[in-house]
């Protein structure tokens, strides 16, 4: 399989494999004989992963119930392009350069490279399920002529291998989600099956990327309109991520929807306006954590968490450490 998920190598010892689903998991079993199935667990949870191998081409699903925070790495073998669509669940996949925010009833376009280490992080009690499938690279050459950020997109990783790249992750359109499982309940077999998959992949892409350039256009001509106000309201969460930050009240003042502020926030930064708060207030914290000596309840204060707790769990989520250690490892730095 050219797509590995690694856990942390403390929980390897406490953890059991099998390619049999569980009764208890039974409802997401994919009902194509030939299916390669890996089942994992432990005190961690579950990780079921199961793929069909199609042609050049393979279908797959993940399926991760994390019974505490967890952190598992992506490796692939090889560089491949997969169109993915997120069932259940939110996380955030992380890499050397950036990260993308994984979100449930989105999908998106990602080139993976076998020279970059990807990472998963989960919260404990919330499960995360996604479909994904292969993306030939035959169809994704014949469609860059057409779609310009397509085309941008393999130029990037076809100058430099270890390149990590991603087209926006969109609304799930329930015409794609009846592709998906058209191709989930497949009865074919031989050249048949696989015609079927390339035939319903290429429906899936190209409506993927039609969707992706009509969304671009609209926000495009929303952030030229505003780029002003839009870049004033950057400028004050930069200034102040401690600040409660109304989307809608913006949104009014701008003359624009809610959803449209978002998306046109979204394409400028890469990044919603909650996430990207979450990151400033992160980012302030850690400023914090190393040049005084204030206390953890202080500091989330100072960064607009009234809860301790839930402070700490937002930044270990985002920096895989709690705050107490993060101040310890980088005052032992300096």
């Amino acid at each position: 399989m050219p797509i590995e998920f690694r856990l942390p190598a403390h929980l390897t010892q406490d953890t059991a494999i099998t390619h049999v689903v569980p009764p208890r998991y039974r409802k997401l079993r994919l009902p194509i004989h030939d299916t390669g199935t890996a089942f994992v667990s432990g005190k961690w949870g579950v990780l079921l992963k199961q793929q069909v191998q199609v042609a050049e081409s393979f279908y797959a699903e993940l399926y991760i119930e994390p019974t505490t925070d967890l952190s598992i790495t992506i490796v692939v073998s090889q560089p491949v392009v997969i169109m993915q669509a997120i069932v259940t669940g939110n996380t955030r996949m992380l890499h050397p350069d950036s990260h993308i925010q994984l979100q449930s009833g989105k999908m998106g376009l990602q080139y993976l490279s076998p020279d970059v280490e990807y990472t998963l992080r989960l919260t404990a009690g919330q499960p995360f399920r996604s479909t994904y499938f292969q993306t030939p690279v035959t169809l994704l050459d014949e469609l860059a002529d057409t779609y310009q950020q397509l085309k941008e997109m393999l130029h990037a990783v076809n100058t430099d291998s270890r390149f990590s790249a991603h087209l926006p992750y969109i609304r799930l359109s329930s015409s794609v989600r009846m592709e998906i499982e058209k191709m989930k309940n497949c009865p074919l077999a031989g050249q048949a099956r696989t015609q079927y998959f390339n035939n319903r992949i290429s429906d899936v892409v190209i409506s993927y990327l039609d969707n992706m350039h009509r969304i671009t256009l609209q926000d495009s001509r929303l952030i030229l309109l505003h780029e002003k106000e839009i870049d004033e309201f950057i400028e004050s969460v930069d200034r102040c991520p401690e600040e409660p930050v109304n989307v809608e009240q913006r949104a009014h003042a701008l003359g624009l929807t809610e959803r449209a502020l978002e998306n046109a926030f979204k394409l400028k930064l890469g990044s919603t306006v909650k996430i990207y708060v979450l990151q400033q207030r992160v980012e302030k914290a850690k400023q914090l954590l190393v040049a005084t000596m204030h206390t953890i309840t202080d500091i989330a204060l100072e960064v607009g968490y009234s809860d301790p707790s839930y402070f700490i769990r937002i930044f270990k989520q985002t920096e895989g450490v709690t705050p107490g250690r993060y101040r310890s490892d980088h005052s032992a730095a300096i």
